[in-house]
């Protein structure tokens, strides 16, 4: 039985199936240290793969340890979260690694990488931090009345308030939003990027005009936009 075998025997939670092999000499983590290369604190859209993989160098005395497991798992994360593989084996160089496939909502994540060893104790453990945040905007909506009386040259009542949110109707923070007064004249200010809520609202003041005074909102590729807010002025 090679290596690879015997860790993967030791690693499962009951010893079956590991025959004669069981009295066989085992790797020890006296002297192994096993340390992040590369993947650690990383931001990334949900849905959406980690812009870098998890790497992990496993090494003893400053020399790479080959063909030894090592168990990626997840300790906290929002839904959905992937590890592609779960467990990988070190290479020629003693390094280690997988993929993370984020799911399809926000929040921090915790995913730790452990050596792969008999012995309870101690299991040289790494621990990557991240964050999943909103993808693209995808849709965009009204939060405020899109139908409204006004007086002229006045601030409307009702603010135009937009949300914007990804594919997954997560609020996407920090989107571009263009205000435009199409009809009745009037000025339009503010409320050109989302908040942390995905939100943006607009001051509009309306011109000196009866009739309807009409403004759009626009959020680059997203759906409902150009979305359109009408103040209806009588006097």
């Amino acid at each position: 039985m090679t290596l690879k075998q015997r860790l993967l025997c030791f690693a499962l939670p009951t010893l079956v199936a590991c025959g004669g092999d069981l009295a066989l000499p085992v790797p020890s983590t006296e002297g192994v240290a096993l340390s992040i290369v590369d993947g650690d604190d990383q931001t990334g859209r949900v849905g959406e793969e980690l812009p870098k993989p998890l790497v992990v160098s496993v090494q003893e005395a400053g020399s790479p340890i080959v063909d030894h497991a090592v168990a990626f798992s997840i300790v906290s994360a929002p839904a959905g979260v992937r590890l592609e593989p779960d467990t990988a084996f070190t290479g020629g160089d003693g390094r280690a690694t997988t993929h993370v496939v984020l799911g399809p909502e926000m929040g921090a994540y915790a995913i730790t990488a452990t050596l792969v060893v008999p012995d309870p104790e101690p299991r040289p453990t790494a621990v990557f931090d991240g964050s999943a945040v909103a993808g693209a905007p995808d849709t965009l909506r009204a939060l405020s009345p899109v139908n409204q009386p006004g007086k002229r040259e006045e601030i409307v009542e009702d603010a135009p308030t937009v949300i914007v949110l990804d594919r997954f109707g997560n609020p996407v923070a920090g989107a571009g939003v263009e205000w435009e007064v199409t009809a009745g004249g009037g000025q339009v200010s503010g409320g050109t990027t989302t908040d942390v809520d995905g939100r943006a609202a607009a001051t509009w003041t309306l011109g000196d005009s009866r009739g309807a005074h009409k403004l759009v909102a626009r959020v680059q590729g997203a759906n409902g936009s150009p979305l359109n807010f009408l103040a209806l002025v009588l006097f």
